[in-house]
């Protein structure tokens, strides 16, 4: 294994990622791997890294918080650009354990002004104390209440890394039953592969390593079901099942193990004649949309999403 990963260097962090990079030692020093603390312990470690990328935060022209039917709440931000036509469910990540509506709320606004849509953010519930299909069904609990959060509207769905994942498992598992009109993912997972081109070349970082993934994937689901449900490893499904989907756009962190997973789908997609657009972001590290205060490409990224967002609705 040493000789195939001396085989892929490492791709070199853009010197704005570097800068950042260098920055968060500065302030933070090394951090404990949240995947081998306790879990109440390692999810209050990444509740508290993340919250740092919400500020400042952009002004929205509205902000709400609705409780849906079921007792789900739901955090709306409706951009100054709202046209009242379309809204967004956003998904968001870690690891299927960590964070929060709370940890994204800056990505939800970055969204909705990017877009020009209303984003949705919600609490679902984390794994490894409620693993796999807990956050899922959670997911699809509020796509089904989502007409008392805002309705008359077009409604799409994105999300980030595992909330990437999350996404296209909502889509996969409604099948043609009332499917969002589009879907954007951002540096998803996607697949279990443990030895693809990305896992071996990233496997000890920066940020995000194998290691730390293979524990969430522990976390998450037993192995032994991964390669066969399509909603855990949508990467692996069916023609007919990614045929059936509705428009998306991938991107990808050059710097990431999870990087090939949105190579290997968007290649599925694309064998399959569809046009989804797919970009791989040069120099960044997983995550690296999270980090728009101080990142250049994640603003661009985020407006890359917007334009991205407006040709398929």
């Amino acid at each position: 294994m040493t000789a195939d990963r001396d085989t892929l260097p490492l791709p070199p962090l853009a010197p704005d990622m570097q800068a950042v990079m260098d920055r968060l030692m500065a302030e933070d020093g090394v951090q404990p791997d949240p995947t081998l603390l306790p879990p109440a312990e390692g999810r209050a470690k990444a509740e508290a890294a993340n919250r740092r990328w919400n500020g400042p935060a952009p002004a929205m022209a509205r902000e709400l918080i609705v409780e849906t039917p079921g007792g789900r709440r739901a955090f709306v931000f409706i951009p100054p650009s709202d046209t009242g036509r379309e809204a967004i469910l956003y998904i968001h990540g870690g690891g299927w354990a960590f964070c929060s509506a709370a940890t994204h709320e800056g990505a939800a606004r970055r969204l909705a002004l990017a877009t020009g849509a209303p984003v949705i953010t919600f609490d679902y519930r984390l794994a490894p104390e409620h693993p796999y299909p807990a956050g899922l069904d959670d997911c699809l609990s509020l796509w089904a209440e989502r007409e008392h959060i805002l309705s008359g509207r077009r409604w799409s769905v994105s999300g980030d890394s595992a909330g990437a994942n999350l996404a296209l498992a909502l889509m996969i598992r409604l099948k043609n039953r009332d499917l969002p009109h589009c879907g954007l993912l951002f540096y998803g997972v996607f697949d279990a592969d443990f030895e693809s081109p990305s896992y071996r070349q990233v496997a000890d970082g920066p940020g995000l390593t194998r290691g730390k993934m293979q524990r969430y994937w522990d976390f998450y689901a037993p192995e032994e079901r991964r390669s066969s449900d399509p909603c855990l490893t949508p990467a692996r499904a069916s023609d007919e099942v990614l045929a059936a989907l509705p428009p998306l756009y991938l991107n990808a962190a050059e710097v990431d193990p999870l990087r090939s997973d949105s190579e290997a789908l968007a290649a599925r997609l694309h064998a399959l004649g569809r046009k989804d657009p797919f970009d791989t972001v040069p120099g960044v590290v997983h995550g690296f949309m999270q980090m728009s205060i101080w990142l250049p490409q994640a603003e661009a990224a985020f407006d890359r999403a917007g334009e991205a967002f407006r040709t398929m609705t």
